[in-house]
């Protein structure tokens, strides 16, 4: 079957949904480009919302060439300079207007690429043709002069009604049965990200059927292989800013995270040099982590997230080079069957400190007698004590084990 995202991709205005507004600002900008103050538009927002399809539906509706170049192609100052300066001089073969299309600007780095952006903006002052630029945050401060040269339009994520409609419409195209509660849920799910949703319900479709348990499946799905991702990375990494952010964006809380490490941790590092650094990374985030909980001081978190990320990255002497497969913690497992054991032995006292009349403390410390009378008395006398007690079978099971 054909990706959904190529098939569906919008061919007008009209079938971008949820971004009314944005897209009356582009199109004016396209048509009026020569009485505009500026020479380019920058389009942002989060990813798979439709900036880049709503550019090539504009150019598709107002028959305009288009021609595109990611800014990942442009490495360097000196071939920014030559590849636009032919690009947005030259007209058209067919005398047909022109837009130039720069999609995700935003991988443009401080460093590596020096001198990028300045002659990004130089170019665009001498465009002859409508400059549009994409991407998911150009709020760092090396892109400024990129923001004061270019006119600011910002795609909002949508809500997930928006995308629901759109996997309606999908799968009514497709002849696709499916129900309201499992589209509405495959729609939260994507979190705005269209281009995510209609992949995932691809993934998900059955004999021409998307079904509930499918969804289900893939949200899971989707967060163990997103924690799995990580950890490989941090685990992996040659450098530790290699994964300094790699958590930024997962969908497990930090204590979950801490649990995965924990567990892995001996699996990936044999050395005990890299072991105890590695540990020590991970204690040290736990200490920041309750001064969170009781100090309510969020500063620390920054803390947290860098010593799981680039403080364990950092603690090996090499990298592993056999592959490992991770595994989820076992002590969850283990804290809750304690805790169901507690849980009975708690409910044993409260009985017991009412039929003594005494303290749920005392009645507690007194349990120790009570499982020695349970394990040697004989059946008569424990279903009498059972019965006065009011006792389940799984209470007096707990009492009668070693």
């Amino acid at each position: 079957m054909t990706l959904l995202t190529i098939k569906y991709a919008p061919k007008n205005s009209q079938q971008i949904f949820g971004q009314q507004l944005p897209l009356s600002q582009l199109k004016d900008f396209i048509l009026n480009h020569k009485k505009q103050k500026h020479k380019a538009a920058l389009i942002y927002g989060p990813i798979g919302i439709g900036k880049t399809s709503s550019v090539y539906a504009l150019a598709k509706e107002l028959n305009y060439d288009l021609l595109e170049l990611n800014s990942s192609d442009l490495r360097d100052e000196e071939s920014m300079k030559s590849f636009l300066g032919a690009a947005l001089g030259q007209q058209s073969l067919f005398f047909t207007p022109k837009i130039i299309l720069i999609d995700e600007i935003d991988n443009i780095s401080g460093r590596e690429d020096r001198g990028c952006i300045p002659a990004l903006v130089q170019a665009i002052e001498k465009a002859n043709f409508p400059v549009i630029m994409t991407a998911n945050d150009p709020f760092d401060n090396k892109f400024k002069p990129l923001q004061k040269a270019s006119l600011m339009i910002e795609f909002h994520k949508p809500q997930y009604r928006t995308v629901a409609s759109v996997l309606q419409w999908v799968c009514e195209q497709e002849h696709i049965t499916f129900d309201e509660k499992t589209i509405n849920t495959l729609a939260r799910q994507a979190d705005g990200d269209i281009r995510a949703a209609l992949i995932d319900l691809l993934s998900c479709i059955k004999n021409q059927t998307i079904s509930y348990d499918a969804i289900l499946t893939l949200s899971e799905r989707k967060r163990t292989e997103s924690i799995l991702n990580a950890l490989a990375i941090i685990f992996k990494a040659s450098a530790a800013e290699n994964s300094l952010n790699i958590l930024d964006n997962l969908d497990i809380d930090l204590n979950e995270t801490m649990l995965w490490l924990d567990e892995n941790i001996p699996q990936e590092y044999t050395s005990a040099a890299s072991l105890a650094k590695a540990y020590e990374s991970l204690s040290r985030a736990d200490i920041f982590q309750n001064r969170i909980k009781r100090q309510q001081h969020w500063r620390f978190l920054v803390y947290v997230s860098n010593l799981l990320t680039a403080g364990i990255t950092s603690a090996k002497d090499e990298k592993n080079p056999s592959f490992i497969p991770y595994k989820p913690t076992s002590r969850i497992l283990k804290i809750w069957m304690s805790n169901q054991k507690q849980a009975k032995k708690k409910q044993i006292a409260i009985k017991l400190a009412k039929a003594t009349h005494t303290s749920k403390k005392v009645a507690a410390e007194q349990l120790i007698y009570f499982q020695a009378l349970f394990q040697k008395s004989p059946s008569a006398n424990i279903q009498s004590l059972s019965k006065e007690l009011d006792l389940t079978t799984e209470e007096v099971e707990w009492l009668q084990s070693k």
